[in-house]
């Protein structure tokens, strides 16, 4: 317990002297708060990428599954036009084969959406296995040195709440992003297929969603650093307190150790508030932003119509497309936070996956 419980006889020869200093954040930084971005988000997505590959038929039956539903969701709104057309000539017989065509495009619809659920969840809890199996493994052979700088606490952090934000974004982000990048790119081919005037007049919101994002997204990076530092601090302090509360009741240093905690919590819910706000306020600013879209295409598409480039079937295909194009950037726009919180905590995995292991190579037996 000489490395782990440090801390405790240090705060006891504190109480000798008879004074409580202010608790010193940095001695238990593990990452460093000056750290407001990964060091390298090329490297540990491509670290990622390894899991995945361990796991390729899971991802492909995935990625079939995101496609499937993909095309769809696309080709849907196209029949519902399609079957308002034919309402308004009286088509009876094509309408009867379009409604059938709509009816199995929604069952295929949802039974994919089914199967992407149950393999993205397959998924994420393989690649949780097979990263938890190599942290343990590297854990098993970590330096003393590492352990005595290190608490129990947060290395504990980094075998359970790290790598269950990797799972987490696995299992409900990955699915909605690969299916937000072919939706935006199939529905933006079809709608210029359409109408390219109504199009490129919808495209003035494209822009603004992306200066917005990149704004949000740079906030949203740090935030989401800190929150998770601050957490592993606390399990950090936590973990230390427990393992030697005989050495803390042996020099009596309640109080002491009350005070960190609490600051520590402090900091945590400090962190964990920003956080929230800033993911929180992302989904009502796209939100705002698609709305406004959705008035631009009602106004320009009904004074298209009036002129006879399209029909009244086109407005109600041309809507939802539009309303589908912007759902897509939206969830990427919200799910950006959980990548985020992901490949941070990557990357304290991997850097301690990277340490050097202890130095076995002694050749000396001691009686």
């Amino acid at each position: 317990m000489a490395g782990n419980n440090g801390t405790a006889g240090n705060t006891g020869n504190a109480g000798a002297a008879g004074s409580v200093p202010r608790v010193d954040l940095r001695r238990r930084m593990p990452m460093g708060q000056q750290v407001e971005k990964p060091k390298n988000m090329g490297e540990t997505l491509g670290r990622l990428v390894r899991y995945f590959i361990q796991s390729k038929n899971l991802l492909i039956g995935l990625i079939i599954a995101v496609v499937a539903v993909t095309i769809a969701s696309l080709i849907a709104p196209s029949l519902q036009g399609q079957v308002i057309d034919a309402i308004t000539e009286r088509s009876w017989q094509e309408f009867r084969i379009l409604l059938i065509l709509l009816l199995i495009t929604f069952v295929a619809n949802s039974l994919f959406s089914l199967a992407q659920t149950l393999l993205a969840a397959r998924l994420s809890q393989s690649i949780v296995r097979h990263m938890r199996y190599d942290l343990f493994r590297k854990i098993d052979h970590l330096p003393i040195a590492y352990l005595d700088q290190h608490s129990n606490g947060d290395v504990m952090s980094r075998m359970t709440n790290d790598i269950e934000n990797i799972s987490n974004t696995v299992s409900q982000s990955l699915g909605s992003l690969i299916s937000g990048v072919l939706t935006i790119i199939g529905t933006v081919a079809i709608m210029f297929w359409y109408c390219p005037q109504l199009t490129l007049i919808t495209m003035v919101t494209v822009i603004l969603t992306v200066l917005v994002t990149t704004f949000m997204s740079k906030k949203m990076r740090v935030v989401y650093r800190r929150r998770a530092n601050a957490l592993g601090w606390l399990n950090g302090h936590s973990e230390e307190m427990i393992s030697g509360y005989r050495t803390v009741l042996a020099y009596n240093r309640q109080e002491r150790t009350k005070e960190e905690f609490i600051e520590l919590s402090d900091r945590l819910t400090k962190e964990g508030i920003r956080a929230e706000i800033l993911g929180g306020s992302m989904g009502p600013l796209m939100n705002a932003i698609s709305s406004l879209g959705f008035v631009i295409v009602a106004a320009c598409g009904g004074y298209f119509a009036l002129n006879g480039m399209i029909t009244i079937g086109v407005i109600s295909a041309f809507i939802i497309y539009a309303k589908q194009f912007s759902r897509p950037i939206n969830e990427i726009a919200q799910l950006y936070g959980s990548v985020q919180t992901a490949v941070a905590g990557a990357e304290r995995v991997f850097d301690l996956m990277d340490q050097p292991d202890e130095d076995n190579s002694g050749t000396e037996t001691i009686e």
